[in-house]
């Protein structure tokens, strides 16, 4: 299950609202595409934190995903 947080509209590109997301999600596994939301866009700077073991993965500016808390 995917739940938004919180979302922030940053501008309209074609008709599609552009927005900062901070997104629930239950496993890395539901990870949306930057254009999953009908008639939204998930923008760069976007995050989503993982409920099952607490990783947080952000969203660059070519619509993907970075897990932020795993060691490299």
């Amino acid at each position: 299950m995917i739940t938004i947080r919180n979302s922030t509209f940053i501008k309209f590109d074609d008709e599609v609202s552009v927005e900062r997301m901070e997104l629930d999600i239950d496993s890395a596994a539901e990870l949306p595409e930057a254009d999953d939301f009908e008639g939204r866009l998930i923008a760069q700077g976007s995050i989503a934190w993982d409920i099952t073991n607490g990783e947080f993965y952000g969203m660059d500016s070519s619509g993907e995903w970075h897990n932020q808390t795993a060691e490299e």
